[in-house]
């Protein structure tokens, strides 16, 4: 026991070496004793051995080692049925689980260490005030404060702020020491980063001007909230005698914080011009220099050799590229004279991060600190050197089937080799990264979007560069673009990748949208499903717009381009979606209609006709979701009146199609006509007159049951469409698709119908055995305001609900029109038989209401979406 003790006393001094030559000598002095491992003196003094290496594995990088330990060490204490033993240990499982990456398993194992049930979804406030409270009755004082912290840090990385920031205050308030308080101070300063990054990914997504300066100043307050923790965290390590090697966490975190929020106002520098109240850059660019000459005057260079050294002195040098070298790219590279640190400063503290890694055999380290002088030498151009480094890190994080970071290096590489003129060996690596992101992403979908991979910022951007390199020249390796007529410089295999990748990108956002591995789809190219339909991707790249056209029969590719920046191509789609809300058809609305069609369809035109194409079915990509494709016009007419049905898919993959002639055609019809001024969730709606004359023109149309208004509670509708083999569901009422899930939502008589609802109900009708929804009718829905990737949650509401089909509504309508184009749609399904198509049905609905007086403007027939099964 007190060679247990030493070994601690010699860890908090951080003599790591003294410290394992310690508890290695207890462990040893146990085995000789193994004849007395049945006494329960034997295994008090074992367990405490195994939690004292975990604690030493941990800190020297080996979480995996840890882990086994007190794995171990819980075993003893079950056995000797000392309860604050095995809490203590589960609570310790939980922290290098956490190291792991394995967040569900450390929330899971938090729960079962206070004995509760391991559901680890705490939305529902009830719950998670049972839990928080269970945590802060906890006895044994240093337990309860570990305990909260590792569930507040668990919920952050869960994407649960709200909760994280509740529990880590709880914590807070516990009495505690100096070194417990940093740790919990840090914590939180953590949170409020996350609620710092969560606004900074929802001002991109918000087109609204009132709405975008309010999430400015959120980000600005965040910032703040942030620094400030970091500042008092640091004020308690002062209070240490071992103060120097733990300023340097917080002091990091600061400074990566300003460095990032730096450079986030970088990129608004022109929407700051006449605005007074707006941050100032230089002063940011202040504190970060004072910051960084604080680090270096802490001698973070000079810590005792262990895992948080070497992330240190990796973490700094990481900040110090992306602050330098790259606000600094116009400068020549290696004469510098504004760098804080010169570049080969930086590679020294590196090339000593890198020896201390191997000293300490650490190979995860090691490989960190040989990408990230990859990554140095690849700012600075020095290629060669750049690829021997990053090809170093890459083997041995491959060696330690590490994909969090082997992603990175794959990635880096392929940048490399791309700079180097290799483009073949640069795709190589680009597909590598693509396929260790598809299979790590997999372990991490029950994040959240603002916590996973910072997923636009980074992964988005792996796929995009990969489909930018297929799409170029063989010959001159240079982007083609203004081929207004189709090109075949491109091989038909590259066009193949390229449609690939863009099918793997639309399926990571939406499963990382819902936070759930879709398994049940069916690849669309392994089966001939439609002899008239082809497929057509518009990918959006910096520089330039791409167009892939696979045509049906013969599966032959075609690709023709625009060159055309982004910000751009972005504005014209942005203003033709205003334009199509209006009343009027306006000559704004034409030109942009006719320029959209111009670029997507009339390159492809003659091709389309020699294939007799009927159906046009779009993988679109961003904001090309946020427009009805059936509104394209050619000039003369809308691409509807010239006879193709138009339908959306997710990507390559979706659940099996099936034509609707098999199904027997009868519907399942919720309306909500009335709004409840009493209900909190009905606040900021209308009532939908329309909608009562809608669910009657279904009935005379096809065989239904209609349940409207309080008939129409969310647990009517669950019990009826988890237990009744409806094909066709129908949902007039409002309901809101936004890029946040918890924003993406149906409205019942009683609440919200929301994501997780859905996911529920499916789930019980498969237990049920019941086929799945053939037809999903959404008649009153709308996008999120201002939110430019709203389309997002139509698409994940189409995925989630199991429907094969989801007709849908990008605006709402509060008129008549909508119940006059249901009733076309419906009536053409029933007389024909169920003959034609969804998507021709849709069509001819479509041209019918058009053409009826005063309903031309496409504001009336324009706004629904057949995504899914168009057969």
């Amino acid at each position: 026991m007190a060679l247990s003790y030493l070994s601690l006393a010699y860890q908090k001094l951080q003599q790591w070496f003294d410290a394992e030559d310690v508890i290695a000598f207890s462990l040893s002095l146990l085995e000789t004793g193994a004849d007395l491992s049945n006494t329960p003196d034997y295994q008090q003094i074992q367990a405490q051995a195994l939690n004292t290496l975990g604690s030493l594995e941990l800190a020297l990088g080996q979480p995996d080692t840890a882990l086994e330990a007190w794995q171990l060490a819980t075993e003893i204490y079950q056995q000797l049925k000392d309860d604050i033993g095995i809490t203590g240990t589960l609570i310790n499982q939980a922290q290098a689980m956490e190291a792991l990456g394995l967040y569900r398993r450390t929330c899971k194992t938090l729960l079962q260490a206070l004995k509760l049930d391991n559901n680890c979804d705490l939305s529902n406030q009830e719950r998670f005030e049972t839990v928080l409270q269970t945590f802060q009755q906890t006895p044994d004082p240093q337990i309860k404060i570990l305990g909260l912290r590792s569930l507040g840090n668990t919920l952050r990385l869960l994407g649960d702020l709200n909760h994280s920031q509740q529990v880590l205050k709880a914590s807070l308030k516990v009495a505690q020491p100096p070194l417990e308080k940093r740790e919990t101070l840090l914590s939180l300063g953590d949170t409020e980063r996350s609620w710092y990054n969560h606004y900074k990914q929802l001002y991109t997504r918000t087109n609204l001007i009132t709405e975008q300066k309010k999430v400015k100043q959120q980000v600005i307050a965040q910032v703040n909230h942030a620094i400030k923790y970091y500042q008092e965290s640091l004020q308690e390590s002062s209070k240490l005698s071992a103060s120097t090697s733990l300023d340097i966490e917080p002091k990091l975190q600061r400074l990566s914080l300003l460095i990032d929020y730096h450079n986030w106002l970088e990129t608004l520098k022109n929407e700051y011009n006449n605005d007074n109240q707006a941050p100032n850059i230089q002063d940011v660019k202040s504190q970060i220099n004072d910051q960084v000459k604080e680090l270096l005057n802490s001698e973070i260079t000079k810590l005792p050799a262990s895992r948080t050294a070497i992330y240190a002195q990796i973490n700094f040098v990481e900040s110090l590229i992306t602050y330098d070298l790259k606000s600094n790219k116009h400068q020549d590279n290696l004469q510098r004279s504004s760098f804080i640190l010169q570049p080969y400063e930086i590679a020294h503290t590196l090339v000593k991060a890198l020896q201390e890694a191997q000293l300490l055999d650490d190979k995860r380290a090691e490989s960190y600190a040989l990408g990230t002088l990859g990554q140095l030498y690849e700012q600075t151009q020095q290629w060669y050197q750049a690829q021997e480094f990053t090809e170093k890190a890459l083997t041995l994080a491959q060696g330690i089937q590490a994909d969090d970071i082997a992603y990175q290096w794959q990635w880096q590489l392929g940048r490399i080799y791309q700079a180097l003129g290799k483009t073949e060996e640069a795709i190589t690596a680009y597909e590598a990264t693509v396929k260790t992101l598809d299979s790590l992403r997999q372990d991490l979908l029950a994040l959240s979007s603002d916590v996973q991979f910072s997923f636009r910022e980074n992964v988005e951007q792996v796929y995009r560069e990969l489909v930018d390199l297929l799409l170029q020249d063989e010959q001159t390796a240079e982007p083609i673009a203004n081929k207004r007529i189709p090109d075949n410089r491109i091989p038909d295999n590259k066009l193949k990748q390229a449609t690939e990748a863009i099918d793997s990108l639309q399926l990571a956002q939406i499963e990382n949208f819902l936070g759930c591995n879709l398994s049940d789809i069916v690849e669309l190219a392994e089966q001939e499903i439609d002899p008239s339909a082809a497929l057509v991707y518009p990918i959006i790249l910096d520089d330039r717009l791409a167009v892939i056209v696979k045509l049906p029969k013969s599966g032959e590719f075609i690709h023709y381009t625009t060159a055309l920046p982004k910000a751009k191509l972005e504005q014209t789609l942005e203003s033709l979606r205003i334009q199509l809300e209006k009343r009027f058809i306006s000559k704004d609305s034409l030109a942009l209609s006719k320029q959209v069609y111009d670029w997507l369809i009339r390159p492809a035109e003659g091709l389309l006709e020699a294939n007799q194409v009927k159906t046009l079915v779009f993988v679109l990509d961003g904001g090309f979701r946020n427009v009805p494709m059936a509104t394209l016009h050619d000039g003369e007419q809308y691409i509807v009146e010239k006879g193709y049905a138009i339908a959306l898919i997710p990507g390559l993959s979706l659940l099996e199609p099936k034509p609707f002639a098999q199904v027997e055609l009868n519907a399942l019809a919720f309306g909500l006509s009335d709004i409840r001024e009493d209900l909190p969730d009905h606040q900021g709606f209308a009532d939908i007159p329309f909608v009562k004359t809608e669910l009657g023109e279904i009935q005379s149309q096809i065989p239904s049951q209609q349940l409207l208004n309080q008939d129409f509670t969310s647990q009517k509708w669950q019990e009826l469409i988890s237990s009744v083999p409806f094909p066709v569901v129908h949902l007039a009422t409002h309901g809101q698709f936004s890029s946040d899930p918890d924003e993406t939502f149906l409205l019942a008589w009683d609440k919200r119908i929301n994501i997780k609802d859905l996911s529920n109900v499916i789930q019980n009708r498969s237990e049920n055995s019941l086929e799945a929804i053939e037809l999903l009718v959404l008649s009153a829905c709308k996008t999120a305001d201002g939110d430019s990737r709203a389309s997002l949650g139509l698409a994940g509401v189409a995925i989630q609900s199991g429907a094969r089909s989801t007709l849908a509504s990008l605006w709402f309508i509060n008129d008549e029109s909508t119940a006059k184009l249901m009733t076309f749609f419906y009536e053409e399904l029933a007389a024909s038989g169920a003959t034609v198509t969804k998507a021709e049905a849709l069509r001819r609905a479509q041209v019918n209401l058009l053409k009826e007086p005063g309903y031309k403007a496409p504001l009336f027939w324009g706004a629904y979406v057949l995504v899914g099964n168009w057969l």
